[in-house]
C-alpha cells in the first residue's frame, strides 16, 4: 500500500510504502535519479520496527513527482521481467546440455 502524504505541489511528494524496506527503497530511489526530470529522489525507513518506507521525489516544471513514480515503477518491473526471462533461458539451455 502507498499514500502520498498530504501535499499541495505536485512537483514534491512524499509517498509513505506500508510493508517495504531499503530493497524497493533503493530500487526507486535509483530509477527516479535515472529521470532526467527528476530534481531530487531519496528515500527513508524511519525505524526498523515500522513497516514504512517513505520515498522523496521532487521533479523539475512541467513533470509530476506521480508520472516520475509511476515511470520508476514501471522500470523496476520490465528490469525484473528482463531477469527472469535471462534466467529462464539460461536454465533451459543448461537442462539441454546435460
Amino acid at each position: 500500500m502507498v499514500d502520498a502524504l498530504a501535499q499541495t505541489d505536485p512537483k514534491n511528494i512524499t509517498y509513505q510504502f506500508k510493508g517495504e524496506d531499503h530493497t524497493l527503497g533503493n530500487s526507486v530511489r535509483y530509477m527516479l535519479m535515472k529521470n532526467p526530470n527528476v530534481e531530487f529522489a531519496g528515500y527513508t525507513v524511519p525505524h526498523p520496527s515500522e513497516p514504512y518506507m517513505n520515498v522523496r521525489v521532487q521533479t523539475q516544471e512541467g513533470s509530476t513527482a506521480d508520472e516520475a513514480l509511476e515511470e520508476a515503477l514501471d522500470n523496476i518491473t520490465k528490469v525484473c521481467d528482463h531477469v527472469l526471462k535471462t534466467y529462464k533461458k539460461a536454465v533451459k539451455l543448461q537442462k539441454q546440455s546435460a
